[in-house]
């Protein structure tokens, strides 16, 4: 199938609110559960740890094991959301980048048409000049297969193909036919 046979081909935007909503919904779903899952576990060692503190105080081993397990519960839990905190910073210096979704019968395309607005100093933009601009990325392929899910939230749709690619198609940027076609893919699997 060729470009030119999509169902729908459309251009929008992603605005930061709808950024932060779809990738903390995407989190909630895939990230946290194992996050949450894996810290109950350093937890659940470390009272072990304890209760074998508590029956021998000469073990110094469990008092270091007890420290670890602690500290390896509190980094399952920082870490998803300092990398959320650092994925919200950098979108944020994007601005405006515009995507297209191309909607076939068999798939959906999801590209990158142009680079928002990156902020850079003075120093940066000579260094620029320098160098040619950077390829944007290729399009992403998405096959309507057994990987393939579609959530509807309410100001954005979430699209996955598997537990590790995501992309928020915000709705706000679609009429209610274009609106349709999309919904449309829950029963095209």
């Amino acid at each position: 199938m060729t470009e030119n046979n999509y169902r729908l081909e459309k251009e929008y935007t992603i605005p930061f609110e709808i950024f932060r909503e779809g990738y903390t919904e995407f989190q909630k779903k895939f990230v946290f559960p194992q996050a949450n899952v894996t810290a109950l576990a350093f937890i659940i060692l470390a009272v072990v740890f304890v209760f074998a503190v508590i029956q021998d105080a000469s073990q110094y081993f469990a008092y270091l094991l007890i420290m670890v397990c602690l500290a390896m519960a509190v980094r399952q839990w920082y870490n998803p959301r300092k990398l959320r905190q650092n994925l919200f910073d950098v979108f944020k210096t994007m601005e405006e980048t515009v995507y297209r979704i191309g909607i076939g019968d068999n798939f959906i395309d999801i590209s990158t048409v142009s680079e928002g607005n990156v902020e850079s100093s003075d120093e940066e933009a000579e260094d620029d000049d320098e160098y040619e601009e950077e390829p944007l990325p290729e399009k992403s392929r998405i096959p309507f297969d057994q990987n393939f899910s579609l959530l509807e939230y309410d100001r954005f749709f979430l699209i996955f193909s598997g537990k590790t690619i995501f992309y928020i198609v915000p709705l706000e940027c679609f009429s209610e036919s274009e609106l349709e076609i999309i919904r449309g893919l829950k029963s095209n699997k």
